[in-house]
């Protein structure tokens, strides 16, 4: 079965993911780029096969050829995850196939990112509605976040009452919310309104995902403060990084690649 039209992630921005990573695995080892493109293949593969080995066996190759756990998070997991959805749009692999390699990988960005958060860090909280069922992401994010000195708590298909009392606990200097498409953007719309009632401080709303590449005012929409399609730019629109520590950062995540920043949104 393949997603309706308009679900499928636009041909150039799986390009952009497949260049990024291809670029991330030739710098760590041999080979031509075409044999790095059908060794993303084999990572889906290992993914969603039964068979446990294969992915800690694809992992520990990576390993060994120098690849960080931070490229394999930023870069090769969320292009395995979108060379996942397109092999399901080809019929090549089942909706199931795809549901349990995604949840595999991120697993594994649960495992290999960094999970620890300084006392008197900034704090973000990202939030995936209770309509979304793309969680990988986010936890991507979560992580680049997290190695940017942020402390990141996430908060996935919750009740607004619940979401109230997360808004409590803690000062949040950002709230980000992914959204896949127009059927997300009326509870996007709810959690912006209970933040603005819950939150007594101004603390900004942005809003990224997928939702992004659709012809929608989505700030319009939601109430949002800001739109951002990467980590960085979120940051310096709710004031928290400035323009020369992007630039700093967009160079170096420019040495290997162009610096296209993976995920679900």
């Amino acid at each position: 079965m393949r997603p309706v039209t308009g679900s499928v992630m636009e041909p150039e921005e799986v390009t952009r993911l497949a260049r990024r990573a291809i670029a991330v695995l030739a710098a760590h080892g041999p080979g031509r780029s075409d044999g790095m493109a059908r060794r993303l293949v084999q990572m889906s593969d290992a993914f969603i096969s039964p068979e446990e080995d294969q992915r800690h066996d694809v992992l520990l190759r990576l390993r060994q050829d120098g690849v960080s756990n931070e490229d394999l998070v930023d870069h090769v997991i969320p292009a395995v995850a979108r060379l996942m959805g397109e092999r399901w749009f080809a019929d090549d692999i089942s909706f199931a196939h795809v549901t349990i390699g995604a949840a595999r990988l991120q697993e594994t960005v649960r495992a290999i990112g960094r999970h620890d958060d300084a006392e008197d860090a900034r704090a973000i909280l990202l939030v995936v509605p209770r309509s979304e069922h793309h969680t990988l992401g986010t936890f991507v994010l979560a992580d680049q976040l997290r190695r940017r000195g942020y402390a990141v708590d996430i908060a996935v298909d919750r009740h607004p009452r619940q979401l109230v009392e997360v808004l409590r606990k803690r000062r949040y200097h950002m709230v980000g919310i992914t959204a896949s498409g127009r059927r997300t953007l009326a509870s996007v719309r709810e959690l912006v309104d209970i933040i603005r009632l819950t939150v007594t401080r101004v603390t900004p709303v942005i809003i990224g995902g997928p939702v992004l590449d659709k012809d929608l005012d989505v700030l319009a929409l939601t109430g949002a403060d800001h739109t951002a399609r990467d980590a960085i730019s979120a940051l310096m629109k709710c004031g928290l990084e400035r323009a020369g520590k992007r630039a700093l950062s967009m160079a170096n995540s420019n040495r290997t690649g162009d610096g296209v920043t993976g995920g679900e949104g």
